[in-house]
């Protein structure tokens, strides 16, 4: 099961480029973390597993990832937003990247 650890996530998100002109709260990180690790998760889960997993209010946080751009809603899902996806996508097939978590 994945953990969410603030150190784990800043590391992940630092090497985005597209992140780093974001800011973002802890939760938010953590939230992003997330989402870099699953890319599109169905709305019921990712509130109930970022609920299991210590973020306080998953649909606030993820609201706000929305607004700036991070997250995208689908059709009763959410997904890593298309630009962050392909720089995740490209970062792993470029350089191997390991993403740990």
């Amino acid at each position: 099961m994945l953990t969410l650890r603030l150190r784990d996530a800043e590391k992940v998100l630092s090497s985005i480029k597209s992140l780093r002109e974001i800011k973002l709260t802890d939760e938010e990180k953590l939230v992003t973390y997330y989402f870099i690790k699953y890319i599109s998760v169905g709305e019921i889960l990712a509130e109930k597993e970022l609920k299991a997993l210590g973020i306080s209010n998953p649909l606030k946080v993820i609201k706000n990832l929305i607004l700036k751009g991070v997250l995208e809603r689908g059709e009763g899902c959410y997904n890593l937003a298309k630009n962050i996806r392909e720089e995740v996508f490209s970062l792993k097939r470029k350089h191997r990247l390991q993403l740990r978590f």
